[in-house]
């Protein structure tokens, strides 16, 4: 009641000092609310759908709307145009996301982490087993980049899982793979440059050690571990534009890793903290999250200057059960077609932004996008709730939803890599359980 009525408070309080429209302050409002919650449940509950809640209602609502305000040239149409659609779409996805309940399931999610705990502390050894897929996937795909994903980058997720497994199992090997798995993420957000992964890793783990200690999470703990992650997030943001620009090429085969170069970069804005704590850097580092534009770009450019794609994203749910093997032309993921095809953004093979699931709501349905935002919060939801179930007879399945979830944590996606994130990292973990089972190794 606290969040609601606090959110509410926001809305007169945004028209009265930035001369708000009405949309823009409930867009606020909404992302203020959804804040709230998330940092309520931390502690009290596997706060991993409240987390995509709340990066959402910040990519989709809260930055477009600061930047309304501040920079509203920036923005390819209209405010009230745009938050026509992703006002209700937002809302939709939202309603849907949470539309399932653990109070159905008569558990809550402590109840969860202390099942899982219990079965883990049993097996201390089984981390090393984990330890060793996932770095014999690293490798894989460290030397063979265009492996196929089942063989190469969903294996060496292992590593993260083996992390959880070695904490809650207290294994005597805990403090070697805990570290292992810490340096090959390091390594990998060196060599690629993409920090995303060891952002969302270290944002999970904190969500999961949480939930297993709720009774030692106070709020001024909470408000520290925000503040530290927002921290983190400037400090990423300042230095990753400069490290791509030296380390990427045209296309992604051309990307390079230089230690030297990233560690250079952290000491400099370490050394000199003016870079981080400035307004302009803030703001820039904000906008970044800013699916508005690229939503809003869409919407410019469907179906004004191309038609609707009609339907066609819904393919995206069949592509992942066909392997690129039999398929050479099957579609990538990421952002370089959608951008292309929908908007007027500038772009090449080494594009990391996307059109959102909520973007391409629009782009195939029009307005209609709407159900569409519903649909893929159901979809991401109902996972989440069956885990639940299915950890009723597998305890240590809950530690496997960071895995599970890793792909769909922002709306910086498509649908297509999101879904198939989703069932290729399910399937992986289905078999991973029934080989290790005829083996004699229970995870």
């Amino acid at each position: 009641m606290k969040a609601l009525l606090a959110s509410v408070g926001l809305i007169g309080l945004a028209m009265y000092l930035v001369e708000s429209t009405v949309l823009e302050a409930l867009a606020v409002a909404v992302s203020a609310h959804v804040f709230l919650v998330f940092v309520a449940k931390i502690g009290k509950t596997i706060a991993l759908l409240p987390c995509i809640s709340f990066i959402a209602s910040l990519e989709i609502l809260l930055v477009p709307a600061l930047t309304y305000w501040v920079f509203p040239s920036s923005m390819p149409i209209d405010s009230t145009v745009y938050f026509s659609y992703a006002l209700p779409a937002f809302l939709a996805f939202y309603a849907g996301l949470n539309r399932f309940s653990s109070r159905d399931l008569g558990r809550t999610h402590v109840v969860y982490m202390q099942a899982g705990t219990a079965y883990l502390q049993t097996k201390p050894a089984t981390c090393i087993v984990l330890l060793a897929i996932g770095l014999l996937g690293f490798i894989i795909k460290m030397i063979v980049p265009t492996a196929p994903a089942m063989v190469g980058t969903i294996p060496s997720y292992c590593l993260c899982i083996s992390a959880f497994y070695a904490y809650y199992s207290r294994s005597p090997y805990r403090f070697v793979v805990i570290g292992l798995a810490a340096m090959v993420l390091l390594v990998n957000t060196v060599w690629t440059g993409m920090f995303g992964d060891l952002f969302f890793w270290l944002l999970l783990a904190v969500l999961f050690l949480a939930a297993g200690m709720p009774d030692r999470i106070t709020t001024s703990l909470k408000t520290t571990v925000i503040l530290s992650a927002f921290a983190f997030l400037l400090l990423i943001q300042s230095i990753k534009g400069e490290y791509r620009y030296n380390t990427w090429g045209y296309s992604r085969a051309e990307r390079t890793a230089n230690t030297t170069l990233m560690a250079e970069l952290l000491a400099d804005r370490l050394t000199h903290p003016e870079k981080l704590l400035n307004a302009d850097h803030a703001f820039l580092s904000f906008v970044r999250f800013n699916q508005g534009i690229m939503i809003g770009s869409a919407m410019a450019k469907v179906p004004l200057h191309e038609d609707y794609a009609r339907g066609a994203v819904l393919l995206s749910l069949i592509y992942p059960f066909i392997p690129r093997l039999f398929w050479a032309n099957k579609p990538q993921t990421g952002g370089y077609e959608n951008i292309r095809r929908f908007t007027s953004l500038r772009q090449t093979e080494n594009t990391s932004i996307n059109l959102s699931p909520l973007g391409e709501g629009y782009v195939n349905f029009g307005y209609g996008g709407v159900l569409f935002a519903l649909f893929y919060g159901l979809l991401l939801g109902g996972a989440f709730h069956y885990v639940l179930r299915l950890a009723e007879r597998m305890p240590s399945l809950i530690f496997w939803l960071p895995m599970l979830y890793i792909g769909c944590l922002t709306m910086e996606t498509d649908l297509l890599s999101t879904w198939g994130s989703l069932l290729n990292n399910a399937l992986f973990i289905a078999l991973l359980f029934w080989v290790s089972k005829r083996v004699g190794i229970h995870l």
